[in-house]
């Protein structure tokens, strides 16, 4: 009977793994047309959205233009079979453009995808070994110290492209130096047209929250406030290929010929050459550095803040959406992309588009092909200029201003962990900024772990039998031993020598071998003082960790408050034969 069961068990041990990990199992049955007609619109749109920002942010990346479309159809397919979230759209970001150029400036193409290559393993490992965990020891003030550094970063940087000048700096003091050592080299037609689409951006930007009364033109408000990039990419090539074609010369400077066609699907370069010589994949991999570790925990605490805030309500599945970034950039790499992440942006764009599933990414992804296909020629004819002024734009609403007053007013210490990380990341750049939040966002923990809070209450049952309650805050461990060992002993120091001791282990979920020796410490002390010790709420896994050192025959365990009142009774009258017979011989 057992053998025809088991087969069975295996069967839905199965069925269920894929249920839970080929998340369109759990939603394809039940799509309609509605449902096909909705995700059609928003797919279609969040194309759109994503073809000038991806070109956008293989500039920042330091890329030709076209390996930014490269990275922007792969993700948009894998997430349609794994994702669990409609609204999130994986793509290339600012912040992953960011630190890919970060790790990889003055490195070949191989070491960009190599790197997506070996992010997408980490973040599937991540997944897999259900390490989401380590993104929740980076707070909400690190976050936006970061985030907001990066931001600075990013429109520094293109500065340069919208007012036409070209140099290389170390760090923010030297751009200023460069900038200022260049501003005869720049071009006031790029400069003109670059805040020319910025205006247009943020004025188009605005015309999502116009309220006409007229349907009609409440949508057509709707469509150029989410086109925006794509109208502006638009117009400023149209306005290059007009000057061009009437003076035979752009007076602006353009992306330049881009690479048409589909890339070919391929495993990523694991050696690559650098004039004469060959570097190897572990030497590649050295010269990526922190990088491979650095971009998956930005990417995953990017994916999941986003999988939040669009979950309504629902339960991140953490785990999964890791599994799924993972593929996403593994996938990717097999057709020459930067790692990719989603992005706030795209995910607003396809939920105010009416996004009904993750369907729509075959659709956001069929326009960048198609782009590929058909349009490359006429990504020449872009201004970089406009570009710069889409990326602007972008990011300097991530600029988290309003957090410093709620800081200031409410922890300050928190507000000095944003300020820390956005000096940092900006004079020394955004890894070593974010390392030192997380560090010194430890304090408070370290603290919290190593000085706990001890409740200390001098308690009688309704027999009378008086006890002191000691109920440490934390689980007992061994960074804390000592000073919760001082505590008690300083408490009880100033109190009744024959009163019994109570410690309420309710908050203690589980000890280590330190702690253990030291409660068995604490136990043989107050047993020579004829203190007797009792353990309240005790837990089954703390009790058979603390039977492999403490004599269980040395302490009292007890799971209510009856039992406590019962082994009190009973060792108060212990105590009193114990005095009766002591004074036998004196009475006789």
């Amino acid at each position: 009977m057992n053998l025809d069961i088991e087969p069975n068990g295996k069967k839905s041990r199965l069925k269920n793994l894929l249920y839970k990990r080929f998340y369109i199992l759990q939603w394809i049955p039940e799509y309609t047309k509605f449902d096909g007609i909705s995700d059609v619109i928003a797919g279609i749109t969040v194309g759109l959205t994503m073809m000038p920002q991806s070109m956008a942010y293989a500039s920042l990346a330091n890329l030709p233009a076209h390996y930014g479309l490269y990275s922007s159809f792969m993700g948009a397919f894998i997430y349609i079979f794994f994702g669990t979230i409609k609204e999130v759209s994986i793509g290339p970001t600012s912040l992953m453009a960011l630190l890919t150029l970060s790790y990889t400036d003055n490195l070949s193409l191989d070491f960009v995808i190599l790197l997506c290559f070996l992010c997408g393993w980490v973040e599937l490992l991540m997944g897999i070994f259900k390490l989401g965990f380590i993104v929740d020891f980076i707070s909400a003030p690190a976050i936006s110290g970061f985030t907001s550094a990066t931001s600075v970063i990013i429109i520094l940087a293109q500065l340069k492209g919208l007012f036409g000048i070209k140099f290389k700096s170390n760090n923010i003091f030297h751009y200023v130096q460069q900038f200022v050592s260049h501003s005869s080299d720049i071009k006031i037609n790029d400069l003109i047209l670059g805040i020319g689409c910025i205006v247009f951006l943020l004025i188009f930007r605005k015309f999502k929250d116009v309220k006409p009364k007229s349907v009609a033109l409440k949508k057509t408000f709707w469509l150029l406030s989410i086109g925006r990039n794509a109208l502006t990419v638009l117009f400023g090539s149209l306005i290059a290929f007009y000057f061009e074609s009437k003076t035979g010369k752009s007076p602006f400077t353009l992306s330049g010929a881009v690479h048409a066609g589909i890339p070919t699907f391929k495993l990523p370069n694991f050696n690559t050459k650098l004039g004469n010589e060959t570097i190897s994949f572990m030497e590649m991999v050295h010269e990526l550095g922190t990088g491979i570790i650095v971009l998956p925990v930005v990417a995953v605490l990017a994916n999941v803040a986003i999988a939040k805030a669009f979950a309504s309500g629902r339960v991140v599945d953490a785990t999964q959406e890791m599994i799924t970034l993972g593929l996403c950039n593994i996938f990717g790499s097999f057709v020459q992309s930067m790692p990719t992440c989603g992005a706030f942006t795209r995910s607003a764009v396809a939920n105010a588009s009416g996004i009904r599933t993750p369907m729509a990414g075959i659709y956001a992804g069929t326009i960048i092909l198609l782009a590929l296909t058909f349009l490359t020629p006429y990504f020449y004819y872009v201004p970089k200029s406009t570009l710069s002024a889409v990326l602007i734009s972008a990011v300097i609403f991530m600029i988290d201003y309003e957090i410093i007053p709620k800081l200031w007013k409410s922890n300050r210490f928190d507000l000095l962990i944003t300020i820390l990380t956005f000096v940092i990341s900006l004079m020394y750049g955004v890894e070593q900024g974010l390392l030192v939040g997380v560090l010194i966002n430890f304090i408070p923990l370290l603290k919290l772990w190593t000085r706990p809070k001890v409740e200390f209450s001098h308690s009688s049952n309704k027999k009378g039998n008086e006890y002191l309650m000691i109920k440490p805050e934390l689980g007992l461990y061994y960074s804390a031993v000592d000073y919760l060992t001082q505590e008690i002993v300083k408490i009880t120091a100033t109190m009744n020598s024959a009163i019994p001791i109570v410690i309420d282990c309710s908050n203690i979920l589980q000890v280590d071998y330190t702690a253990t020796q030291a409660l068995n410490g604490l136990v043989k002390m107050f047993k020579k003082k004829n203190q007797e010790v009792l353990l309240y709420n005790l837990t089954n896994t703390v009790f058979d960790n603390l039977k492999e050192v403490i004599n269980t025959h040395e302490m009292h365990c007890c799971k209510t408050e009856e039992e406590i009142s019962s082994v009190l009774t009973e060792l108060k009258i212990k105590k009193s034969d114990d005095i009766e017979a002591a004074l036998i011989p004196y009475k006789e």
